[in-house]
């Protein structure tokens, strides 16, 4: 049985919302395409998984969620939404955060939601009890093409609703998000504003000597400081020679003058993820990295100038390999910015291969889209060499017909630390 809800009310929490107005944009976008592909009800199970990445459907449905709270949206095409919250915080917290769910419940036991999903889901209608479900999540998403429901939680859902067709809802939700409104647009920009706050903060507290991770941690508490949710995503790279590696964590080595600190810093408002690729030299940028640099100026002009509604990450991929010669080649990185795991998503090579990849390379851009773009620049291919010289930069853009419209303010560059 579900706990009762306190009749009291609930205390305001001073976190940023979004209006109501945004929200009846969304529901009646999804609700349109549900019923265009003959969804009677969408299930979205949260994930706190990849940096809250993967809480993003339910969060836009429901507006909630932040610093890996658990929650599953129940979304019908007719009637009241529900968000299903785990035990901390549970539903007095967040019937104080938010104010487009008045439905919010508790779990049926300490962090047992999905009986009190199933419970949620037997007060449907009839015939949507025995029509199709949508579980966002089930398959097919950028970084996670298996999948990122539980298998416990698929089949709760299986017994709750014993005649239902339970069908994967993942493309219908990644089409609903990937047009930004005014409002969503608005809280990436603040978020890439906190970043650049970040920045600053890095390039006064790197200096030889210092450990890496004393630095890391003071740039992760001026996000913080600054308005970010936790968790947030920060990668962290330093070094000489600096390879082309994904190290995630800083480590307790002093830096050394001469190291390059190779960073990608996000900031979290209200979910919503700005991000900034950024390199820095303690020391003076060497001569052939201002050559690749020069490179990189050249890539990511033509690259803004080609990122109109109708483009593809793929036809960004050529413009990348066609500007750099010999010895150098220049890759890029493209991928969608919003409440987390967002399409498209092109690495390097995933512009060919499997029918994943097509999807993902022959996306279609749309007006007010937002995207991360990031090339990088190598000495050789990182495709057959091993590679000690890369550096790579990039931020957060808008689609315009008049190409990209930076979220960003800093010049694309090195900062030369010292």
């Amino acid at each position: 049985m579900v706990k009762p809800r306190s009749e009291a009310p609930a205390p305001v929490q001073e976190l940023p919302r979004f209006t109501r107005a945004e929200r009846e944009r969304r529901w009646s976008r999804v609700r349109h395409l549900m019923a265009r592909d003959g969804l009677d009800v969408i299930v979205a199970p949260g994930n706190s998984g990849a940096w809250e990445h993967l809480n993003a459907n339910a969060r836009y449905l429901v507006g909630v969620g932040g610093n890996c709270s658990p929650v599953v949206a129940v979304f019908p095409l007719d009637g009241e939404v529900t968000a299903i919250v785990g035990s901390v915080p549970g539903s007095v917290f967040w019937l104080g955060a938010q104010d487009w769910v008045t439905d919010v419940r508790d779990p049926a036991g300490f962090y047992a939601l999905y009986d009190a999903v199933g419970e949620r889901l037997r007060e449907l209608p009839a015939a949507a009890q025995r029509g199709r479900v949508g579980i966002a999540g089930l398959a097919g998403l950028p970084r996670f093409p298996e999948g990122v429901v539980a298998h416990g939680a698929y089949e709760a859902l299986r017994r709750a609703l014993p005649d239902a067709d339970l069908v994967n809802a993942t493309a219908l939700l990644e089409e609903a998000r990937f047009v930004k409104s005014a409002e969503e647009i608005g809280f990436l920009t603040e978020a890439v504003r906190i970043v650049e706050q970040g920045i600053d903060v890095l390039a006064r507290e790197a200096r030889p000597g210092v450990p890496e991770r004393v630095v890391y941690a003071r740039v992760l508490a001026r996000l913080i400081e600054a308005g970010s949710e936790i968790p947030t995503f920060l990668s962290w790279q330093a070094g000489w020679p600096q390879r082309q590696l994904n190290h995630f964590q800083p480590t307790g080595r002093p830096l050394r003058a001469g190291d390059v600190i190779s960073t990608e810093i996000e900031a979290s408002v209200i979910g919503y993820r700005g991000q900034v690729t950024q390199p820095f030299v303690l020391g003076a940028v060497p001569e052939r990295y201002r050559e690749m640099m020069r490179i990189h100026a050249a890539v990511l002009e033509r690259c803004y100038a080609a990122l109109v509604p109708g483009a593809t990450p793929a036809s960004l991929a050529e413009i990348a390999r066609d500007v750099a010669a010999a010895p150098y080649t220049c890759r890029i990185v493209i991928h969608g910015r919003g409440l987390g795991d967002d399409p498209p998503l092109l690495v390097f090579r995933s512009q060919t291969g499997s029918p994943r990849h097509r999807r993902m390379s022959d996306w279609c851009l749309a007006e007010d889209a937002v995207l991360m773009v990031k090339p990088y620049v190598f000495l050789g291919d990182p495709h057959r060499d091993f590679i000690e010289d890369s550096v790579g930069w990039g931020d957060t853009v808008v689609v315009t017909g008049a190409g990209a419209r930076r979220l960003g303010t800093r010049e694309p560059g090195i900062v030369e630390i010292g």
